[in-house]
């Protein structure tokens, strides 16, 4: 809430930085929350919006950057996960760890501009690993404007790969109603000014008060042109609008400007994937080129057994080639379960064609799909609205919030090779713990060659990897975590054909004027695609691996936080 959290080190220290270190509990407690105030609806939508992400989604804690007196941080027992309170005013902590009781809650003295090194300080970067940052209530704007970037970086920093960020800001629409309707009416808080330009900006929407408080209020523009300034692409979606979105997007709702943002990642390919994945030239080229039903391989030695077929233009065969891998999943599924309607989960379900087709075949009772990208999930829903049974979730899938034993099949489509060798136990752990006894993992990826050559380094740096997984080494994880009936339908084949297709797509696409892309981005592609092409024939396997889960080991369940 007050923006004394992020106070710049001393070199940076400004007037209205005292101002709140030292305001006292009274003037601030209760400013936003009372039912008079003209933020109490925002009051409301804020907290309503972070418990709804933590129902939905498996973030482990709730972290309120400028908790101030706890007003939004103390009342949101409800998001059902640990919450935790930082302020640079140690009267509004020592305030907060007296008035607040609640286990799962506490408060801490911080400054935001050190958040990510205070947060391992304290050895929450090892204890939780999907943080849901908040700092509503225009707490940003109010903080001195030479830091606030910093504070927006280091909480995208703690949320990390699979966290979010919610900022919270004032609409500057809205400023002249909150200068009469709350300025005027808190001075103790804010300090006693005059309607004139000494004190209020009425043009750039800022205010600054005799005793040096200072605060802005921007429009959703505004804060679209300050992410830009931070190579941050997002949206303004459409103004009040009841849901949140999953892609990084800024909304105008009442009194309040939104912006949510994805955590940044380190070095790791799953951020590398996910950021790839939510890149808007990325995704127009999965929907031109690939089509909006599905991005994965398709069985093009099918293809070329049909005349008719095989002379169709090149996006057709795609299509159809993915058609056809779908069908033979699908039938390998049937065999399996006899037909019978299961409950499924989709580790990495892209824009959900898969889940989609299977429920149309009559082969899905209740299905979950998961994807790390926002951008897909929110394709995915819109596509499947008309499927009552299928629900979409922007979650890793290796920390899912799906109940234990809660499912019969798990399956995935080339998107396990993202997190690297070095993850997939974990990958296959998740799996193992949803599934019933008796359920099975089917999935295909791009494994490697067990003779690779050194040239197979090329596609490793590609997606950000030092290697790529063996069918064998997939085959020795799940024995270490009691798979059993293990298989590979092998269909290697088709990975370079598949490749080259797609290359000759986006060209053609590219000369046509047809794809709407930066010149850069298609060069990229264009350099990926051509790798992928030559040399997927010496270093690289596909097909559909199989497993089934048999029996507990000692390595198959590790400890957990409880699901929200």
């Amino acid at each position: 809430m007050p923006p004394n959290t992020a106070l710049a080190p001393g070199a940076l220290a400004h007037d209205e930085t005292q101002l709140w270190k030292d305001l006292s509990v009274d003037s601030w407690k209760n400013s936003v929350r009372s039912p008079d105030s003209v933020f109490y609806d925002l009051y409301n939508d804020t907290r309503g919006r972070i418990i709804e992400a933590c129902q939905r989604h498996t973030y482990d804690v709730v972290v309120e950057v400028g908790c101030g007196t706890g007003e939004v941080i103390g009342f949101l027992a409800e998001t059902g996960t640990p919450r935790i309170g930082v302020d640079i005013n140690e009267d509004f902590i020592n305030h907060c760890k007296s008035a607040y009781k609640d286990q799962e809650l506490e408060f801490h003295v911080a400054d935001a501009m050190k958040l990510d090194q205070w947060w391992t300080d304290m050895g929450y970067d090892k204890k939780y690993k999907a943080p849901l940052m908040v700092c509503p209530n225009n707490t940003i704007m109010i903080m001195p404007e030479e830091i606030r970037d910093g504070v927006i970086d280091k909480m995208r920093v703690v949320a990390g790969v699979e966290g979010r960020i919610v900022v919270t800001y004032w609409n500057g629409r809205m400023f002249a109603h909150g200068v009469m309707g709350y300025y005027r009416k808190n001075s103790d808080l804010c300090g006693t000014f005059d309607l004139t330009d000494e004190h209020v900006d009425w043009e750039n929407k800022k205010i600054e008060t005799r005793t040096s408080y200072k605060s802005e209020w921007p429009t959703s523009q505004d804060v679209r042109r300050w992410m830009a300034s931070l190579h941050i692409d997002v949206d303004i979606v459409e103004p009040e609008m009841k849901e949140t979105p999953e892609i990084d997007h800024i909304a105008e709702v009442g009194m309040g400007v939104f912006l949510w943002l994805k955590g940044v990642a380190d070095s790791s390919s799953m951020g590398s994937a996910r950021d790839y994945y939510d890149n808007k030239d990325s995704q127009t080229f999965y929907r031109t080129v690939w089509g909006e039903n599905n991005i994965h391989i398709g069985r093009h030695d099918l293809i070329a057994k049909d005349p008719e077929l095989a002379s169709a233009p090149v996006r057709t065969r795609i299509q159809k080639a993915q058609d056809l891998q779908e069908e033979s999943f699908m039938e390998m599924v049937k065999a399996h379960y006899g037909g019978a309607k299961v409950r499924c989960m989709d580790m990495g379900c892209g824009y959900g064609g898969l889940l989609r087709n299977m429920a149309r075949s009559g082969l899905i009772w209740t299905a979950v799909g998961v994807d790390i990208s926002g951008e897909m999930v929110d394709a995915a829903a819109r596509l499947s609205k008309d499927i009552p049974e299928l629900t979409f979730y922007r979650e890793s899938y290796m920390n899912t919030s799906i109940p234990t034993d809660g499912m019969d099949l798990c399956i995935s489509t080339e998107a396990f090779l993202h997190v690297g060798p070095g993850n997939h136990e974990a990958v296959l752990r998740e799996a193992w713990r949803v599934l019933r006894p008796g359920g099975r993992l089917i999935f295909t990826d791009i494994v490697g060659h067990p003779n690779a050559p050194e040239e197979a380094q090329q596609l490793y740096e590609r997606i950000g990897l030092q290697s790529f997984q063996t069918v064998e080494g997939y085959f020795d994880v799940a024995r270490k975590l009691g798979f059993g009936d293990l298989s590979f339908e092998d269909h290697s084949e088709n990975v370079g054909t598949h490749y080259g297709m797609i290359l000759d797509a986006l060209e053609m696409l590219w000369e046509k004027n047809e794809i709407k892309i930066k010149e850069e981005s298609k060069d990229r592609m264009v350099d990926g695609l051509q790798k992928w092409r030559d040399l997927a024939p010496s270093c690289l396997q596909w097909g559909i691996i199989g497993m089934r889960k048999l029996e507990q080991t000692e390595h198959s369940v590790l400890e957990r936080p409880p699901t929200p």
